[in-house]
């Protein structure tokens, strides 16, 4: 049996699933908040009746919203207190990350990469802005409804648009996530270890040299 190391902690699967699925959840509701779906007769289809009913919507959104904005939190004051900056880009990224889109189409090599592809390091910080930006616009939507928060017309408007348009920028970014470790055989190994917390060794001494370095240097001290 081939070994394999540790890429994610128990903590980190929860908060990465938990961002996922409810970030799902509240794209759909999203979606039906506009309202789509009785437009588009999926009210019609069994299982999803209730989507015809903005109330039940709107507070299915509303709950995964909690959990949403909980595992953001918790994912920021965590990791912060940790000192954890594997994720954050580093001088280089973008010149590498072309490097490695490259060599995943047959040019050239990939550059040596650590934990995380210099593209994640990118990628996880543009995607941190844009839900950083939703859960500001969305708390603001949920407070307005009370009395003591009053917002003109068109401030209202303004975090309005900018909720459904970062919601769109979500969607795209979370459909080029699904492309990029589901379409790339490269990356699924990568993808598994967002369901197990494990990757195999050899995975890591091809691919992510660096921290492979790293893991020997800490096993020999």
């Amino acid at each position: 049996m081939k070994k394999k190391i540790k890429r994610h902690s128990l903590v980190e699967l929860i908060e990465h699933w938990s961002v996922a699925i409810s970030g799902l959840i509240l794209l759909f509701t999203g979606l039906g908040c506009l309202p789509l779906y009785k437009r588009y007769y999926l009210t019609e289809v069994v299982g999803f009746g209730w989507t015809a009913n903005f109330y039940n919507v709107t507070l299915v959104h509303y709950l995964a919203a909690i959990v949403f904005v909980s595992a953001v939190f918790f994912h920021i004051f965590y990791h912060g207190f940790r000192g954890d900056k594997e994720l954050l880009p580093k001088k280089g990224d973008i010149y590498k990350s072309v490097k490695v889109l490259a060599a995943m189409i047959g040019f050239g090599k990939e550059p040596p990469s650590d934990k995380y592809l210099p593209e994640q390091r990118i990628a996880y910080v543009g995607i941190g802005l844009v839900v950083l930006i939703l859960t500001i616009s969305g708390i603001v939507k949920v407070l307005k409804n009370l009395e003591w928060l009053v917002l003109s017309p068109l401030l209202e408007s303004i975090n309005t648009l900018i909720h459904t348009l970062f919601g769109f920028i979500f969607i795209l970014s979370f459909f080029i996530h699904i492309v990029t470790v589901v379409f790339i055989r490269k990356n699924w190994p990568l993808l598994k270890s967002m369901f197990t917390g494990y990757i195999e060794e050899d995975y890591i001494k091809e691919r992510h040299s660096l921290w492979y370095e790293k893991i020997k240097k800490e096993e020999n001290n």
